[in-house]
């Protein structure tokens, strides 16, 4: 598995944990959101962080964060 098939299912099981997941395409909403600049990443892309493992961490913790409602 690459890096964003990871996010993907990362992505799909948040949603299947928190939500409802019918209807909602992981796939294409992390092609997306991998590619916007985020104020919590100090304005950089989550695709610019996917190059190196501490990177992929750092965007796997801020979705974690999302679920449970946190903010940083």
């Amino acid at each position: 598995m690459n890096e964003i098939d990871d996010l993907i299912t990362l992505v799909r099981r948040m949603v299947r944990e928190s939500g409802n997941p019918a209807r909602f395409d992981a796939a294409a909403w992390v092609a997306e959101w991998v590619q916007r600049p985020l104020s919590a990443l100090g304005g950089q892309t989550p695709a610019n962080f996917l190059k190196t493992a501490e990177g992929r961490q750092v965007i796997k913790q801020l979705l974690a964060s999302t679920q449970s409602g946190a903010y940083f």
